[in-house]
């Protein structure tokens, strides 16, 4: 459930957890790192400042939850709150897109089938039988671009639909250009609960998307948060709406191999974490929403940050599995690892859903009801560690020590900018 800090808390990292997420990112683009423009200490000085300003007043007048890493939690989207609960599976039902977004971190051209976590689902009956047997709650349809094959689409709805009933709720990602009143209807009629728009990919044009208003229940916009249109998005934000959209959900923009030139090219400020971000990306977000509220516009906007995503979707997934599998005398923490009290100290494993065995941990065979095989395999997470008696209270009492914090608890609030 998403928390409420009375004020916003300045972020805190200690200095080896910094160069851990430094050399992390130096791996990941290698020599292309050094290109990355990186803010210096003045810029990080000044933005910081600018964040903690924003924050402290939408403290005030939004809520903070997900450990301070998502803001304003009043008015979440039905699909949003499923994926906070960590009950969220998302099917990438093809792997191509009509639209050619700047900021797209995945390369379209993927044509291989339905996949989720890892796992191709040929069969809509097979995917449907997977989402009952781990009691997801919310199921979404993405891609791609999930309308370039709304048969197929549709299949996969209709599956979870048939199958679950009313129990999950199942939204569907879109850029739009390709939608009609006939596919609205369509879409309603096998069980789509919501719609989520790309406007970004039409330049912010409405046209498409008021074609769903009305027909399917829940409209939503879901956009990066990108610096060049802060102003576009502040004039949109009325007719949004007006126009009958129920939420607008902006995004943190990261850095990928895919959009690296993209993203180089425009100038942009970039920061490190989990991932590497858009310094100007977030402040544009936060911006937004304070703009918003102070104009009181009737429009519940939600800023989802990468380290929301990055903490809460991946403990979520892990917990999940490894609730099926926790033997007597183990714990499943809050990050979503097994603990294992041992003689001299404590250890953590993970538990996962494969396609295949690897052969390398112990793996045990799960049959869906519709025969199809998957493989729960269960891998340690890191070498034992010893532990005192005081250190393992500790644990019990919630505040680990700092070297095994990652596997008990999920990480609090937004890091500073570095």
């Amino acid at each position: 459930m998403p928390s409420t800090p009375p004020t916003w808390q300045p972020p805190h990292l200690s200095e080896a957890r910094r160069q851990q997420l430094i050399d992390a990112n130096s791996r990941e683009y290698g020599r292309l790192y050094d290109l990355l423009d990186f803010a210096s200490d003045e810029v990080v000085q000044a933005a910081g400042l600018e964040r903690e300003e924003l924050l402290q007043w939408l403290s005030r007048q939004a809520q903070l939850g997900y450990a301070g890493t998502k803001v304003d939690c009043n008015g979440l989207s039905p699909g949003c709150r499923h994926c906070g609960a960590g009950g969220w599976s998302c099917l990438f039902i093809n792997g191509h897109c009509n639209g050619r977004c700047f900021y797209c971190p995945t390369p379209q051209d993927d044509n291989g089938p339905p996949v989720t976590n890892g796992l191709a689902f040929t069969s809509p009956a097979d995917y449907a039988a997977y989402v009952a047997t781990f009691n997801f709650s919310g199921v979404s349809i993405s891609g791609g671009e999930p309308l370039l094959t709304p048969e197929l689409t549709l299949a996969y709805i209709t599956a979870v639909r048939s199958r679950c009933g009313d129990d999950v709720h199942i939204w569907l990602y879109t850029n739009g250009t390709l939608l009609t009143t006939e596919l609205c209807l369509r879409l309603r009629d096998a069980g789509l609960n919501e719609i989520r728009f790309d406007i970004g990919a039409v330049r912010y044009n409405l046209k498409k998307l008021r074609l769903a208003v009305g027909i399917l229940p829940v409209v939503t916009v879901e956009i990066p948060a990108v610096p060049d249109d802060e102003q576009l998005l502040r004039l949109k934000l009325v007719e949004m709406a007006d126009a009958g959209v129920n939420h607008l959900n902006l995004h943190q923009m990261r850095l990928t191999p895919h959009n690296f030139g993209p993203l180089v090219e425009r100038g942009y400020t970039f920061i490190h974490g989990e991932k590497i971000t858009v310094l100007e990306s977030e402040l544009t977000a936060l911006r937004t929403l304070r703009f918003a509220r102070e104009r009181q516009i009737a429009l519940p906007i939600n800023y989802c940050s990468f380290p929301y995503k990055r903490r809460f979707q991946h403990a979520a997934a892990r917990r999940r599995i490894a609730l099926t599998v926790c033997p007597n005398g183990e714990q499943v923490t809050e990050a979503g690892y097994l603990r294992s009290r041992t003689v001299t100290g404590v250890s953590y494993s993970e538990a996962a859903l494969l396609q295949n065995p690897g052969y390398r941990h112990p793996f045990e065979k799960i049959t869906l009801d519709t025969g199809r095989v998957l493989y729960r395999e269960r891998r340690p997470s890191a070498p034992e560690f010893p532990l005192t008696e005081k250190e393992w209270q500790a644990i019990i009492n919630g505040v680990p020590p700092e070297r095994l914090a990652r596997f008990e608890t999920i990480e609090t609030g937004l890091l500073p900018y570095f």
